[in-house]
């Protein structure tokens, strides 16, 4: 029995929450950026030390257990109560006009870079960004509009979907010893490392639109959901990965960063604008709505 809190396994309490919450190891691994096989160990480990069954394990999926379910509500329960306490030592919202919460990929990618063109429309809002995990279970309450990748369980009239951009393969200058690279041939990206912000679905289905086919690459680097990740090591040359032009137009002005090649796949996924129930709208959210909308469509 664990008696002491320096002792909680927090890590594997809180991956077994996200695995228990979607009942799927791979969404839960996206969620919190990590591998699958990484977070499949966590739960192992959490099962091994409380020596109990969590989670039945079968071809059809996987499902709680009794003991996992009840464990399940708990951390959940206490997860919420943390949420609780930390936002009591936060931002005094009443000193905020506009609160968005937005997927932490995108955030840093596009609506941070975007952010002053809205505030140079819009001065005298003071705004208050909030981080969401990917494919969201729940959007904070007390928010004016929410950018989510992947729908979330709130009713038809509040959601509106965002077109899909399409992703490119980019490399860097320094990828290519300092000298960007012209278009080159698909099968010629296997022979660097290529990144993935998924399972390696999105590059899979990139090289079959290519033609390509038995794709293996000199090394892959596998970095969860997160775009900010793969353009981050993108930038330092790691490696070639799939981006949206939309998210790299100033590294691609300066060329720091190159299109490699034409040929263009898609997310798998769409992101997704959500905002309160309509009596409750802010002429805030309404007008970064609008900047949202005009801007995507750039």
């Amino acid at each position: 029995m664990i008696r002491s809190k320096q002792k909680l396994p927090l890590n594997a309490l809180r991956t077994f929450e996200a695995v228990g919450r979607h009942q799927h190891m791979r969404r839960a691994a996206e969620e919190l950026c990590v591998t699958h096989s990484a977070v499949s160990q966590q739960v192992r480990n959490l099962e091994s030390l409380l020596d109990v069954t969590l989670l039945e394990r079968k071809n059809t999926g996987l499902s709680l257990t009794p003991l996992g379910g009840r464990l399940l509500q708990d951390i959940s329960s206490t997860l919420d109560d943390l949420v609780r306490a930390i936002g009591g030592v936060t931002v005094d919202n009443e000193a905020v006009d506009l609160r968005i919460a937005c997927s932490s990929g995108l955030a840093s990618n596009w609506l941070i870079p975007n952010l002053g063109d809205f505030l140079r429309h819009y001065p005298g809002y003071s705004f208050q960004l909030i981080s969401l995990p990917v494919y969201p279970q729940e959007i904070p309450s007390d928010i004016d509009l929410c950018i989510s990748y992947g729908k979330p369980p709130v009713s038809e009239e509040r959601v509106k979907r965002l077109e899909k951009a399409p992703l490119v393969p980019v490399g860097s200058a320094k990828l290519f010893g300092g000298n960007l690279q012209s278009k080159m041939a698909a099968e010629k990206l296997t022979n660097y490392t290529l990144i993935h912000a998924d399972d390696g679905t999105e590059w899979r289905d990139w090289f079959r639109l290519t033609n390509v086919e038995n794709v293996k690459a000199e090394r892959n680097l596998y970095l969860g959901t997160g775009y900010h990740n793969v353009l981050d090591c993108i930038r330092r040359g790691l490696g070639i990965g799939l981006m949206a032009k939309r998210f790299i137009e100033k590294d691609l002005a300066s060329e720091r960063l190159t299109v490699i090649h034409t040929e263009t796949t898609f997310q798998p996924e769409y992101y997704y604008v959500t905002h309160p129930e309509e009596e409750y709208r802010s002429a805030a959210g309404r007008d970064f709505e609008s900047w949202l909308y005009a801007l995507w469509q750039q």
